[in-house]
C-alpha cells in the first residue's frame, strides 16, 4: 500500500489506483487534510481478533460503519484497507475503512471530522449539512454550519447531469436539473427556493458531473433551523 505505519481513524489520503477504482489495489500516502487537497480520509478502523477475522469479516464491517457517510456525499464509495497475514501485527489487526471520492478527489475531511467553519467545496457537501454563503470573485466560500445555529444552506441532495452533458451547459441547466428533482418537495411555499452549486469545470470533465442541491430562503436570510426531509414527514 505504500504505508510506513498504520492508518488512523482521521487520516487524510492520497489514492493511486493499480487499475480500475475500486476494483483494484491501490497505493496509499498519509497527507495533510486541509493544504494537501486529498482524494478521501479513513473515516474507521476495525479491529480483528485474528488475521482470519479480518479476512472474512473487515471488509463488511467497514462497509457497515461507512456507508452512511459515503452515500451522504455526491459522488463517493467505501475502500476497506484488508492487513496481509504478515503485516495483520504492523497494523495492530486494523482494517483501514476509507471513503474516497469516484471520479476526483473528496478534497478535505469528510463526516465528523469536519468542524464549524471549514470551507466546503460540492465534493465535500454532504447531505444534511448546512452552510453559509460567502459570495468570492466569480466562485464562491461556503462554511461549514450547525444547522441549529445561522446558515444560508441546507444540503438536500444531488442531481445527475444527462450523459455527455458539457459544463457550460450545466451551468446554464443547473437550475432546471435541481429544479425538477427538488423544488416541489423542498420549496413548495414561497418562502424557501432550490439552489444548485458546482464543482470547477476540469472536476466536471473528469466525472464528477452533478449538481449538489440546497434550500434556503428566497430573500437570501439566513435561519436557525433544519428543514425536515418532507420524504420522513
Amino acid at each position: 500500500m505504500g504505508l510506513t505505519k498504520p492508518l488512523q481513524a482521521g487520516d487524510c489520503v492520497k489514492a493511486v489506483w493499480s487499475g480500475p477504482t475500486f476494483k483494484s489495489a491501490l497505493n496509499l500516502g498519509v497527507v495533510n487534510c486541509a493544504k494537501d487537497w486529498p482524494d478521501g480520509q479513513v473515516v474507521a478502523v476495525d479491529t480483528a481478533d485474528d488475521y482470519a477475522d479480518a479476512l472474512a469479516h473487515g471488509a463488511q464491517r467497514c462497509t457497515s460503519q461507512s456507508t452512511a457517510t459515503a452515500d451522504a456525499l455526491p459522488d463517493a464509495g467505501v475502500y476497506a484497507v484488508v492487513p496481509t497475514k504478515d503485516g495483520f501485527g504492523a497494523a495492530k489487526g486494523g482494517t483501514a475503512c476509507l471513503v474516497l471520492g469516484r471520479h476526483v478527489a473528496i478534497g478535505g475531511e469528510v463526516g465528523r471530522f469536519r468542524d464549524a467553519g471549514v470551507n466546503l467545496w460540492p465534493t465535500q457537501m454532504g447531505t444534511g449539512d448546512c452552510w453559509n454563503y460567502a459570495e468570492k470573485d466569480k466562485s464562491f466560500d461556503a462554511h461549514l454550519a450547525d444547522c441549529g445555529e445561522p446558515h444560508t444552506d441546507q444540503v438536500i441532495g444531488t442531481a445527475q447531469a444527462a450523459a455527455g452533458m458539457d459544463y457550460k451547459k450545466a451551468l446554464a441547466q443547473g437550475g432546471k436539473l435541481r429544479t425538477n428533482k427538488f423544488a416541489s418537495s423542498w420549496a413548495s411555499d414561497t418562502e424557501h427556493t432550490v439552489s444548485g452549486w458546482l464543482a470547477g469545470e476540469e472536476e466536471w470533465n473528469q466525472g464528477f458531473s452533478k449538481v449538489v442541491c440546497t434550500v434556503r430562503r428566497v430573500d437570501g436570510t439566513r435561519t436557525s433551523e433544519r428543514i425536515p426531509d418532507p420524504a420522513t414527514v
